[in-house]
């Protein structure tokens, strides 16, 4: 895999989370009806996160080991992973300076191919018809990747709709700690047979959804009693440590670790959490949408007429909700460094690529790991900590 240089362990931990934050002021006892995207569709199932639900979509569309899947070339590791875990062969296919599909290049590779996934970059829903077209004449399955947009419409459908199956990262747009969608408006889920995860599951991710709205200052008057009880779990945990022996630390340590991000085959048909499921459902999305829109708005207000840098998406219409703001960097490393320093929070969607992506497969590919950085502007940001990250970013552009 291909990464940019810079030793991460030098930068302090983030002031602002880049995921929602989970806050009392993030949810609703009677939300409104979700707004128009994947959760609209006919066929849901909640995962534990967007990789499981890619592997859970191969799985249920019966794409097998030593079977060949196209992706697109400008990706992260969470789409690959699945397919690595199941021995499904990757095959990679260019995209262009506005991250929209050659058809011809989807084409001239279909022959080699069981499936084709597609991706709603950043949020910004693209039009895949000319993609599922092509699927139904030769008989391809479409896997529409909505980890970037869980909501949005192209021409009056919902993302997701035109794909055999979608997937969706759920925890990039809810405060849920964890959790993935994997969905369907032309075929059932029901013979994947999920389960929910072992009680203690549902209580750690309790308390991490605790600690870290507590961490994040949106517990309010709540967060003294909290914080008592965290020192009392903690006391709790150092006395079980003190008086177990080494193996029992060992067993304890091995079983209840479960990993959020990495793929574990044995949680492969688990469900997300009942807590995180319960919060999604709460959660007001009209509000969600329109936050996000506005904080992307601030964002585009100050950076859509400079030299040094570029909103790769500089038009925000009504139908998108984004995930973040992806800006175009000429001088993203150093930049990247400055920001990280001071505890900015940025994504890096593509800094891993595959090494057989090349300049000749897809230069912008390599263009986008290198240069395009993401900023958070989803809703439980408070609009000063927006202005706040757009103020270190606008300061670190100018000493560059």
């Amino acid at each position: 895999m291909r990464q940019i240089s810079y030793d991460s362990s030098q930068f302090p931990k983030a002031r602002v989370s880049a995921l929602p934050v989970p806050s009392f002021n993030a949810f609703s006892f009677n939300p409104p009806p979700v707004a128009a995207g994947i959760l609209t569709l006919n066929h849901i199932l909640h995962v534990r996160s967007g990789r499981y639900a890619i592997a859970l979509a191969l799985k249920q569309a019966g794409i097998n080991a030593g079977d060949t899947v196209l992706l697109p070339a400008y990706h992260c590791l969470a789409m690959v992973e699945p397919l690595r875990l199941a021995r499904i062969n990757p095959l990679y296919y260019p995209i262009n300076a506005d991250l929209l599909i050659n058809l011809s290049e989807i084409e001239k590779r279909a022959a080699e191919v069981k499936a084709i996934i597609v991706v709603h970059y950043f949020g910004f829903p693209q039009d895949f018809r000319p993609i599922r077209n092509l699927a139904d004449r030769l008989g391809l399955i479409l896997i529409e990747d909505c980890a970037h947009a869980c909501f949005g419409k192209v021409n009056d459908l919902a993302v997701g709709s035109l794909g055999d199956y979608a997937i969706a990262s759920t925890m990039k747009f809810y405060p849920i700690g964890h959790g993935g969608v994997v969905a369907s408006s032309r075929h059932s889920l029901a013979s994947l047979n999920l389960i929910d995860p072992p009680l203690k599951i549902e209580i750690k991710t309790a308390i991490n959804l605790l600690e870290e709205a507590n961490e994040h200052g949106r517990l309010g008057l709540s967060s003294g009693l909290f914080n008592l009880l965290i020192k009392i779990k903690n006391y709790l945990i150092q006395t079980k440590q003190n008086v177990s022996n080494l193996k029992s630390k060992q067993t304890e340590s091995t079983s209840e670790k479960i990993p959020e991000y990495a793929m574990d085959s044995r949680l492969l048909n688990w469900k997300s959490s009942r807590v995180s499921q319960f919060l999604l459902q709460h959660t007001h999305t009209r509000k969600l949408v329109k936050t996000r829109q506005n904080y992307y708005r601030m964002f585009l207000d100050v950076l859509s007429n400079r030299n040094d840098c570029r909103p790769l998406f500089p038009i925000l219409s009504i139908d998108v909700v984004p995930q973040v703001f992806p800006l175009y960097v000429n001088q993203s490393l150093l930049v990247f460094v400055k920001l990280k320093s001071q505890g900015v929070p940025i994504i890096r969607f593509g800094e891993f690529l595959d090494e057989k992506i090349t300049e000749e497969l897809c230069p912008f590919s390599i263009d986008y790991s290198e240069h395009v950085l993401q900023f958070p502007c989803h809703q439980t940001l408070k609009v000063d900590e927006v202005n706040w990250i757009i103020e270190r970013l606008i300061c670190a552009l100018n000493e560059v």
